[in-house]
Formats: structure tokens, sequence, C-alpha cells
């Protein structure tokens, strides 16, 4: 099975300094919703932006919360997959509260007995995602990471090797992937790159032809490049 996970920040950056242009909404959301995601959440700023212009997120996306994780289950062919979605911390590279982390700990505690993969997405940062795993030791299976600090490929925590760990670019210019060889079993599973996983940064450079159907969908769309908002 393949599952197709998208964090918040794809419209406006964790800092507010980067954002869509007002007008590649609407097409971008199209396009979003031709690429199939199994999940995918927004951040608070970016619902307030889309509900200030009158347009839905893409179909069944979340919205991120300020103090509790939301969560969807995956049915697919290898078992039910659990995804909880972090809540935002208030400024970018912050700290989650102590109510936060006793959210998510409730959260995990609840969806662990229901699903035999647990994802949790953050969108934290790099830094913030480190000491999360170093000092809570969370009952997750896979953290994708989003937010500031730069993107890597999946790795075990240095801890136990119970969590895989991968951060995503924020420009949005790679693709990151993991392929599971093995779902965590009994209590002394250990992440193993080769041995029970791969993963690999695909970057979206000039090699990839685009696909028709969505360079119509955004054809349209100014492209605003890297330039910061105004």
């Amino acid at each position: 099975m393949t599952a197709f996970i998208a964090g918040p920040y794809e419209f406006i950056s964790d800092d507010g300094v980067e954002h869509a242009l007002p007008e590649a909404y609407a097409p971008l959301v199209k396009a979003y919703e031709a690429l199939n995601y199994s999940a995918g959440a927004i951040s608070p700023a970016e619902a307030t932006q889309f509900s200030s212009m009158g347009i839905a997120p893409p179909r069944g996306w979340q919205v991120l919360d300020s103090k509790e994780p939301k969560a969807v289950i995956l049915d697919t062919a290898k078992g039910k997959v659990g995804v909880v979605y972090f809540p935002e911390i208030k400024k970018a590279g912050g700290d989650p509260t102590p109510e936060q982390l006793q959210a998510i700990s409730r959260k995990l505690k609840e969806l662990r007995p229901q699903v035999k993969l647990l994802v949790g997405v953050s969108p934290w940062g790099v830094q913030t995602e480190s000491d999360f795993i170093e000092k809570q030791k969370p009952d997750l299976d896979v953290l994708l990471g989003s937010g500031t600090g730069v993107g890597f490929s999946a790795k075990a925590d240095q801890g136990n090797g119970r969590v895989l760990w991968m951060h995503t670019y924020t420009k949005g210019k790679a693709i990151y992937t993991i392929d599971l060889l093995a779902w965590p079993s009994e209590k002394s599973f250990k992440w193993e790159k080769e041995v029970n996983f791969t993963t690999q940064a695909v970057v979206l450079d000039d090699t990839f032809n685009p696909t028709p159907a969505l360079e119509q969908m955004l054809q349209n769309v100014p492209d605003p490049g890297d330039k910061q908002a105004k």
C-alpha cells in the first residue's frame, strides 16, 4: 500500500513570511485534490486565508488546532494506519506547552490499540521535534516533520531507534519517501536502514516532465518564486 501524507504550510510558511498568491489558491486546491493525498492538513493561518476568500481547502484535509491534536485512521491492505496531526505552537521553532504534550500523549494512547502503524505529523520544526523525541519518548512509529529547519530523509531516532523521523524541505522542491519493509511489532523493534526501511529524497528538478492535466490546472497561475511577502 502507498500513503501520501501532506503536512501544513503548503500555502503559507510557518513564520507567515511567504505565501501563495491569492489567485493561486483555487487552482492549487484542485491540483492537490488531483494528487489524491491520503491525509493532509492546513495551519490556522491558512484556514483563515481560505475562509476570507470563500474557498474550501483540499477535500478531507484537517485544520491544525492550538490545543488538541487531530487524527485520522487510514484503512489499508496491510492494516489500519493512525495519523496524528500535532497542534500548532505559538511561535515557529518554539516549544509545545505541557498541555499540548499531554493531549498528544492521550491521543497516541487512544489510537495505539486501533492501528498497526502510528504516524505523527509535526509542524514544530527540526529542533523542537528532536527535543520531543529525546525527552518525551513518544509511542510513535513514524514522525513526519515540517516547519523550520533543514529537510532530511528518514532516520531512526538516536535513543532506542523506535521512532522513524523525517523532516520535509520547506520550499517544496523535493519529495521525501519512506518504504517500510516491515511493520513494527514487538516492543524491542528498532528501525534499521536497508533492513526494515529505505528512504530517499526525490529532487523535483528539470528532469521531471510535468503531468499534462496538472500543468493545465496551473497554467494561468503566476509563479511567485521565492520572494518574501510584502
